[in-house]
């Protein structure tokens, strides 16, 4: 499953980083049904090369995502979600700004919905 990520410098107005950036994931919700799901989480062509993925977090309390692998470009992440159980997990993507050496979180919504 892949999923784009965007992100964009805004220096006011935006969701994160104290309203200096905004973020936006498509699909917007990302709702997972197939068991030991591979989640590819990516960039968009419309983020900057200023921005680098760092890592993911998450509050799985049900163990359902494996250790997440950024890959060497730090544009993209693999995480593979077990997905045994029905969940809303709140996921964290630390994102750097190399520019301005700040870190910030972009989070999606995932449901786990296995079986469905």
């Amino acid at each position: 499953m892949k999923i784009q990520l965007t992100v964009a410098y805004v220096a006011f107005g935006g969701n994160t980083g104290g309203g200096q950036y905004f973020y936006s994931y498509f699909p917007d919700i990302i709702k997972v049904h197939q068991a030991n799901e591979k989640m590819e989480f990516e960039f968009s062509k419309a983020t900057d090369e200023r921005f680098q993925i760092d890592t993911m977090v998450s509050t799985d309390a049900n163990a359902q995502f494996q250790s997440p692998v950024v890959r060497a470009n730090k544009r993209s992440l693999e995480v593979l979600n077990i997905n045994s159980h029905a969940q809303l997990t709140l996921v964290a993507m630390l994102v750097k700004d190399t520019v301005t050496g700040l870190h910030i979180s972009c989070d999606p919504q995932v449901l786990n919905v296995p079986n469905t």
